[in-house]
């Protein structure tokens, strides 16, 4: 018998753990299993060619938020092509009302909750004709028209999860996903875990020697799923002090955490961490707190802001900081406030989402009351509330756009500094510069990178608040250290740079000089250390303030400051030249 278990990633990047628990839990019928991994972007004709040429007798799709909507136009095209296959649906998605789905899908089959042990029992009645549909729990199906739900499957015992990943092959390029624990031990009512009772974890011997595996192979991220990682003080400390004393300086290890439960402890633990080896992802969510009462998420945030600047402070671990657009009572005005408050804590990455109403989830239950309005189709996103009209939303979802563009690809650090400084608010500047970005049209085609650099300082040309040359001054330092320079863009010159050109090549020249300050580059020819380096004059202390990150004022020097940039190095390296 030919099982084929289906997953449709949301990116090339993503790998389904779900489907690779299961196959690895039915060891007894590995041979019958075999799982394709696409994504929902990939071209319909191709996967269902894919599928139709293993001629499975059942497929099992894993079905999420993301691919819900693809799934339900996938499967009539299968049931013609293939119409005695067993269809059977599992996954999230479709745990909470599954029954609902045989009124609108021709599909035989859903599994409710963890899917392991409900897959080995299937396949124990389908392979092996052992006992009978009714004695599996956690199975809907349709008998005779007549659609039986079965008992919920019980939790499983993590001590017998089981690891996935005895080859990476074909894994080289793509998210390893990892997981410690099941459960969360908050009710945050937007999150599916609210609905769950307690925290499983496996066990930590066990744990360890996974991850000793992973850094053995030289995995380049291993991504935690658990909901809160840090939940089990001890746990969490164990796990990561093994990942500092065996780092292999190259891989690293991604966790959502709960910010509240990091203590002084965990803190002079991590301190010990490569810059690189740990990021974190924390969600703040608002920063209202009748909000979080509202989310059952109570947590000051005072105490989030304390918490993620200790961390800041050591120096080596990136944080990723979340909110939430369309949650109860957050007015336009509120989710202004909780903008400027995660972005003054400068994470390295600011997510801004927005609410989606998960099938079982309390503010799903509760969208009434709230006033929350969603979309009835996956992934059930919020459209507006009471607080928040459709207008507002649409705003968000520009000024979402934007802030990835600009914030989160770290390309626009020391120009979004000091523009930060020309508006109300950074929330005011992205509003501003969202205003400016449709008026243009520019939301309506691509750009490519050179093209973000010129709209903002076109867009800075329009702001009386804004000094277009300094900005220029900011844009060009960021331009020399994010992008590969072969000819400055005319359009961000504030001074006649090809006064310095004859200057810049006796420079090169100059052994002594190299020696002393570039001794990487003492055996290359000019021409060659010409390749590697790059030599930028400034009207304004803009160097200086990248060094001291402060950005509030800017002197407009006498004579124009030189700076020979060293891309050999990394970082980047900056030398300042005292000639003109």
């Amino acid at each position: 018998m030919k099982v084929l278990l289906l997953a449709l990633n949301a990116k090339y990047i993503h790998t389904s753990l779900a489907l690779r628990y299961i196959k690895s839990y039915c060891k007894d019928y590995e041979s019958h299993i075999t799982i394709l991994e696409t994504t929902i972007n990939n071209n319909e004709t191709e996967m269902i060619k894919a599928i139709y040429k293993e001629k499975p007798d059942i497929i099992g799709i894993s079905c999420y938020i993301w691919n819900m909507s693809f799934v339900k136009t996938l499967i009539p095209t299968l049931r013609k092509l293939l119409p005695h296959t067993t269809l059977v649906l599992g996954g999230p998605e479709v745990s909470y009302e599954g029954d609902h789905l045989f009124e609108a899908l021709d599909i035989d089959l859903v599994m409710e909750g963890e899917g392991e042990e409900t897959w080995k029992q299937y396949l124990d009645y389908r392979i092996q004709g052992k006992g009978s549909l009714h004695d599996i729990n956690g199975i809907i199906y349709k008998k005779e028209n007549v659609i039986i739900k079965n008992a919920p499957r019980q939790p499983l015992d993590l001590k017998h999860l089981p690891f996935v990943y005895d080859s990476l092959e074909g894994l080289e390029h793509k998210i390893i996903y990892y997981e410690a624990s099941r459960g969360c031990p908050f009710n945050c009512q937007y999150c599916l875990s609210s609905t769950h009772k307690g925290v499983r974890f496996v066990p930590l011997e066990r744990v360890k020697m996974h991850l000793t595996y992973f850094l053995k192979q030289r995995v380049k991220q291993v991504k935690f799923v658990d909901r809160t990682f840090n939940t089990k003080k001890a746990y969490a400390m164990a796990i990561w002090e093994h990942i500092i004393a065996n780092d292999n300086g190259s891989t690293n290890f991604h966790f959502e955490i709960a910010a509240e439960l990091i203590d002084d402890d965990m803190l002079e633990l991590l301190k010990g961490a490569r810059n690189g080896l740990i990021q974190f992802e924390i969600g703040v969510q608002s920063t209202n707190m009748k909000v979080l009462e509202a989310i059952s998420r109570k947590m000051p945030y005072e105490d989030i802001k304390e918490i993620t600047r200790k961390i800041k402070a050591l120096g080596n671990i990136h944080q990723h900081l979340d909110l939430i657009a369309g949650l109860p009572y957050e007015d336009y005005a509120s989710f202004r406030n909780s903008f400027n408050d995660v972005i003054a804590l400068r994470p390295e990455q600011f997510q801004l989402g927005f609410l989606k109403l998960l099938k079982g989830s309390g503010l799903r239950k509760s969208a009434e009351t709230y006033g929350l309005i969603y979309k009835d189709e996956p992934p059930y996103e919020i459209l507006y509330t009471k607080e928040m009209n459709f207008d507002e939303m649409l705003k968000l979802h520009s000024i979402e756009e934007l802030l990835e563009r600009y914030y989160n690809s770290g390309r626009f650090h020391n120009s979004l500094e000091y523009l930060f400084t020309c508006f109300k608010s950074p929330f005011d500047f992205f509003e501003a510069l969202m205003v400016f970005w449709e008026e243009q049209d520019y939301d309506l085609i691509q750009h490519n990178k050179l093209a973000y650099y010129l709209h903002l300082i076109t867009f800075a040309a329009q702001q009386t608040t804004v000094n277009s040359e300094l900005l220029k001054e900011y844009i060009r330092l960021d331009y020399i250290l994010h992008e590969p320079i072969r000819e400055m863009p005319e359009a961000f010159e504030t001074l006649n740079r090809a006064s310095y050109k004859v200057y810049y090549n006796d420079l090169l020249k100059d052994d002594l000089f190299i020696m002393n300050y570039l001794p990487n580059l003492s055996d290359l020819v000019p021409r060659q250390r010409y390749k590697e380096t790059h030599l930028e004059y400034f009207r304004y202390n803009v160097w200086e303030n990248y060094l001291s990150q402060t950005y509030d004022s800017a002197e407009l020097l006498q004579i124009p400051m030189g700076i020979l940039f060293d891309y050999s190095s990394s970082p980047i390296k900056g030398i300042l030249i005292e000639k003109e």
